[in-house]
């Protein structure tokens, strides 16, 4: 009597076979995955740094245009919000809105909160224009992000200060005056709300937090 030889696979070489190409595509993909997360990341980091330094150049775009001449052409108020971050307020008399057909006119940075208690109005640094106004006739405290340019959400650092002697330290936190040598300026995001995916707390700080100084001719 003969037998006949067994032809195809049985359900339990059949799924010990699904499993074993599964373990392979997984340790194959691994360094796949590994790298498309990377990617990501440098270009949420990129994005951020990206996000900071064009807010820097608005910001000296304004204190380049800044009315040299004018005694009284840039003011610096320091200021501390709740919690401890700066919260300071820059005023610069200048002609960067001629370019928007307004007359000279003086631009306050300050950060705006946002929340309930403001209308809902998204928190970050936020830019006002004042035609034919000089510095110290603004009225900041009453300023309302409505009423302003919201020029980057999210930032809850915002630090100004006036270079004074020959040492780096040597800086004014309050000025109002004439346009000085340079201007040091320090900005920041909320970590919390687009750095979350970040673990590394150093890179962290590098990503969120920009201080350069704009010298001034």
């Amino acid at each position: 009597m003969t037998t006949k030889s067994r032809s195809g696979f049985t359900l339990i070489e059949i799924m010990i076979s699904v499993m074993l190409t599964g373990m392979l595509m997984s340790l194959a993909l691994a360094p796949v995955a590994m790298t498309v997360r990377r990617v990501v990341e440098t270009q949420n980091q990129y994005s951020d740094v990206s996000a900071l330094s064009r807010t820097m150049n608005f910001i000296a775009r304004d204190l380049f245009a800044a009315m040299r001449l004018s005694t009284n052409v840039l003011t610096v108020i320091d200021h501390e919000a709740i919690g401890g971050n700066e919260d300071d307020v820059l005023m610069i008399m200048t002609t960067s809105p001629t370019a928007q057909n307004l007359p000279s006119a003086t631009v306050v940075y300050k950060i705006e909160e946002g929340g309930m208690l403001h209308n809902n109005i998204p928190a970050g640094l936020y830019r006002w224009i004042f035609p034919g106004l000089i510095p110290n006739s603004v009225k900041y405290e009453n300023l309302n992000g409505e009423d302003g340019q919201l020029v980057l959400p999210g930032i809850d650092k915002f630090s100004v200060e006036i270079p004074e002697g020959s040492h780096e330290d040597d800086r004014r936190k309050e000025y109002s005056g004439a346009l000085p040598k340079g201007v040091y300026i320090k900005i920041g995001r909320d970590t919390k709300k687009f750095q979350a995916q970040n673990i590394n707390n150093n890179n962290e700080e590098k990503i969120n937090e920009l201080e350069t100084i704009i010298a001034l001719p």
